[in-house]
């Protein structure tokens, strides 16, 4: 877990140095929230830099992990999930300064024709606690 946190916060500060990576530490979340499969990891100074969500049900998975910058705008994120009929899709994708997704890469079943963007998890909502599934 540590040499991740050094290689994103590497990642984030241009990965030009490693004379101050950033250090990450869990966000506190309510109860609900963990229960629910959320976990987050906040910068320094407090801010959401890691939001993860993970659903492990029998035959079906998702995990979302989506990355904020220190301005805590979201910045890029990675998305998969499978179920009975395997693998609906790995994707990730970057987020532009309007907010939406650009350069989607990855695989997408033919059973999955949803928007990547309907799997975005509102990050305001689980700092506030509100976790609804």
């Amino acid at each position: 877990m540590r040499s991740f946190l050094l290689a994103f916060g590497l990642c984030l500060s241009g990965g030009g140095t490693l004379a101050a990576p950033a250090v990450l530490k869990p966000l506190p979340l309510s109860p609900a929230c963990q229960k629910a499969g959320y976990s987050a990891l906040q910068d320094a100074a407090g801010t959401l830099r890691v939001l993860r969500y993970v659903r492990l049900i029998p035959d079906n998975s998702a995990r979302i992990t989506q990355y904020y910058s220190a301005g805590g705008k979201l910045q890029s994120l990675k998305a998969t999930a499978s179920g009975f009929a395997g693998v609906l899709y790995v994707l990730s994708a970057n987020v532009d300064a309007s907010g939406s997704l650009t350069g989607e890469k990855g695989y997408r079943s033919r059973l999955f024709s949803g928007d990547l963007k309907n799997v975005v998890r509102d990050a305001g909502a689980v700092q506030a606690g509100k976790c609804g599934q």
